[in-house]
C-alpha cells in the first residue's frame, strides 16, 4: 500500500540525516548515542534505523569498535558519480592559473556533508607557501575559504542545520564563533567572494569563490591563501579577480558536469 500520510518521506528524511552525520564526522564515526544526541530520536528509532542502513552496506562498525562509519556501498556510489567527469580535470587550468596570478598556492575545495575538503592542490612560486591544507583534509563548513564560499551558497535551512551540526567543532578554530561565522557568510553574500583569516591557520588569509554550473548547483570553490603580509586589501581583489575570471573560463565544462 502506498503511504499518503508522509510517514514514509519522514523515514526517509530521517535515514538520510544520519547519513549526514556520519559523513561529517568522517573516519572518526559516531556511536548510536552521538546520533540520538545530534538527531533528537529516540533509541529504538536510532537502532532500527543504523541497522538497515548496515544491512544495505552504507554504515559498518569496525570491529572491536561501537562507532559507525560509511561503508563499502558508499565507496561504490561515490566511484560510479566521479565516473560522470573528473572536476579535479576540469579545474586544474583554473588552479594553474590562479597560482601563476598570484605567486600563491590555489586549492579547490568540495563538500563532503557538513564539511569541506581539499580535492586539488597547485603550488605557487613565492618562496613561503602556506600548504598546511593537504588533498584529502577535511573541516567543518565555513572555516576555511572554500567552506565559506560554498556555506554562503546554501539556503537558509540548510545552511543553519550545517551550523548547527558543526557548533561544537567551530570553536576550536581560533576565536571563530557561531556569530562570527553568520557575519563572515553575510560578507561573503554581499561581495561575491569569500575572504576568512587567522581561523583555521594563524597569520593566513584565504580568499575563496563558490563555482556553479548551467543549473545553479554548486560544483565546489577554488581558493588561494597567504601569510597575512602578502594578502593586503589590494592583494585580496586581486586574487578574487583571478579565481572569478579563470573559472569563467570553464564554464562551459562545468555545465556539463
Amino acid at each position: 500500500m502506498i503511504q499518503t500520510d508522509g510517514r514514509g518521506t519522514q523515514s526517509i528524511d530521517r535515514t538520510v540525516g544520519v547519513l549526514k552525520h556520519v559523513v561529517a564526522n568522517g573516519s572518526h564515526g559516531l556511536t548510536v548515542a552521538d546520533l540520538v544526541a545530534l538527531s533528537g530520536l529516540e533509541r529504538p528509532t536510532m537502532h532500527r534505523i543504523v541497522q538497515a542502513l548496515e544491512r544495505q552496506g552504507l554504515l559498518k562498525r569496525p570491529e572491536g569498535s561501537k562507532r559507525y562509519v560509511l561503508g563499502d556501498y558508499c565507496r561504490q556510489m561515490a566511484a560510479a558519480f566521479a565516473d560522470r567527469a573528473d572536476l579535479r580535470t576540469v579545474c586544474e587550468p583554473v588552479l594553474r592559473g590562479v597560482s601563476e596570478d598570484t605567486g600563491n598556492s590555489a586549492f579547490l575545495i568540495g563538500r563532503m556533508g557538513f564539511e569541506s575538503i581539499c580535492l586539488a592542490r597547485v603550488i605557487g612560486s613565492y618562496p613561503v607557501q602556506v600548504l598546511t591544507v593537504n588533498v584529502g583534509s577535511r573541516q567543518p563548513l565555513g572555516t576555511g575559504a572554500g567552506g565559506l564560499a560554498i556555506l554562503s551558497t546554501l539556503s537558509d535551512t540548510e545552511r543553519n542545520e550545517c551550523i548547527r551540526a558543526n557548533a561544537k567543532r567551530i570553536g576550536s578554530y581560533g576565536s571563530l564563533t557561531e556569530s562570527t561565522l553568520r557575519a563572515l557568510i553575510r560578507s561573503t553574500q554581499g561581495r561575491g567572494h569569500a575572504i576568512i583569516g587567522h581561523y583555521s591557520v594563524p597569520g593566513v588569509i584565504g580568499i575563496g569563490v563558490a563555482m556553479r554550473n548551467a543549473t545553479g548547483v554548486v560544483m565546489g570553490a577554488i581558493t588561494t591563501a597567504s601569510i597575512d603580509n602578502r594578502m593586503s586589501r589590494e592583494d585580496q581583489q586581486i586574487a578574487a579577480a583571478s579565481i572569478k575570471k579563470h573559472i569563467a573560463r570553464i564554464q562551459p565544462s562545468l555545465d556539463i558536469l
